[in-house]
């Protein structure tokens, strides 16, 4: 695993934070290594349980919130409750979620930002807002893949504010309002980047060696999907190098399993036979994939029907149709940073599903949205993408019972 416990180690021992060229992790904002500090205190770097706590309680923080948000905003019950697994047992959003990182932080103000935008779409009030913009601070302080975030929020704030018959002098006070005090509370790392490094965004890449670059072979990185070699070789370690030039299966892979982590301690499924659990998964997977796929065409076209008739639409479906155009363009923007910061640096381990998962409420609307869809069309295909997606669930518990007995 990346080393968050190294920051955090650093931070208690010398008293303040370090730059970013003076631990590998810490290039990210602050906050995280802040609120694990005091759990810090009663640990060691060698073990970390106890820091791992507060990712504990995080993760069971975020599932709640993620739990209120499937119950506000879908209505079919069979149709949600099938969709929701994916916050109860994916790989990449569980153990990252566990993990002594920010991410189990990020995924959790992922999620809160989701609701406060829901709370601020039905009821766009200044207390709402002024919520809003603390929230988007508090998560760009956690790390800098929230910047996806600001302008479909922004966006959503004008919108919302024109449809209410404000006048552009009131709009543009409060957006800027609202990006005043996101941008104050969450700009630290960025400033103290600029003041160290001359650049307001750096890289652990930019000064540390990690890996071997060069992913890029041309076209085949871009569409070409081997599933057949992913499955033989469904992890990193000992499999087909050539997997980590292919950006679809690496995003796949570490999507569904954990295809990208040899050293993180559950080890049994990457030394041994157990791995083939990955491959069972990747296979199953596609059957989900294809209705995340399906969803998010139709609410692809839904969103772009909306940008180009929102006038003419009256308040209750403007409102749906912006909360669910501001849904897609985060998810869509957190993909696109992913992959933008992967082609900067060329590097495999840029290209993981992880790293957009503080967009996982989005993920599971649309798994959501491809069940109804499909149930539409056929039954039979409905009942197929409920029993895969169990089925996945089923191969999940294998998973973290085998690695946890291993572990102990």
């Amino acid at each position: 695993m990346d080393a968050h416990g190294e920051v955090i180690n650093f931070l208690v021992e010398k008293g303040r934070l370090p730059l970013s060229r003076e631990v590998f992790c810490a290039m990210h904002p602050p906050l995280y290594y802040l609120l694990a500090a005091p759990f810090y205190l009663f640990d060691s770097l060698e073990s970390l349980k106890v820091t791992q706590l507060l990712s504990l309680i995080l993760s069971v923080a975020n599932l709640y919130v993620l739990y209120l948000l499937c119950q506000k905003l879908t209505k079919d019950i069979a149709a949600r409750n099938i969709s929701f697994l994916l916050a109860v047992f994916l790989h990449s959003f569980v153990t990252f979620s566990l993990y002594v990182s920010n991410d189990t932080l990020a995924f959790f103000m992922g999620s809160l930002l989701f609701l406060l935008l829901h709370r601020y779409i039905h009821k766009p009030t200044q207390s709402n807002e002024l919520l809003l913009s603390i929230a988007l601070g508090v998560a760009l302080l956690t790390k800098g893949t929230f910047l996806a975030f600001a302008p479909p929020l922004a966006a959503v704030l004008v919108l919302s504010l024109w449809k209410k018959d404000k006048t552009a002098l009131l709009i543009v006070f409060r957006l800027a309002v609202f990006c005043f005090i996101f941008l104050a509370l969450g700009s630290y790392k960025y400033i103290e980047n600029y003041l160290a490094e001359g650049r307001f965004i750096v890289h652990n890449l930019d000064f540390f060696q990690y890996m071997p670059a060069d992913v890029y072979i041309k076209y085949k990185s871009i569409y070409y999907f081997d599933l057949v070699s992913l499955v033989k070789n469904p992890t990193f370690h000992g499999g087909d190098p050539f997997l980590l030039h292919i950006y679809p299966i690496l995003f796949y892979a570490t999507f569904w399993y954990k295809f990208m982590e040899p050293f993180n301690g559950f080890e049994l499924g990457t030394y041994t036979s157990f791995k083939y659990v990955g491959s069972a998964l990747y296979i199953v997977g596609l059957v989900p994939t294809l209705l995340l796929i399906v969803g998010g065409i139709r609410k692809t076209f839904s969103s772009l029907r909306f940008l180009f008739r929102f006038w003419k639409l009256s308040s209750p479906v403007f409102t749906k149709r912006l909360e669910e155009a501001a849904w897609m363009a985060i998810l869509v923007l957190s993909i696109l940073l992913v992959i933008i910061a992967g082609l900067k640096y060329n590097v495999w381990a840029c290209f993981q599903s992880r790293l957009f998962m503080q967009s996982i409420f989005p993920i599971i609307w649309l798994f959501y949205v491809g069940l109804v869809t499909v149930r539409k069309a056929s039954r039979a295909l409905f009942v197929v993408g409920s029993v895969s997606m169990l089925l996945i669930s089923v191969l999940y518990l294998v998973y973290y019972l085998t690695e946890g007995i291993h572990l102990l």
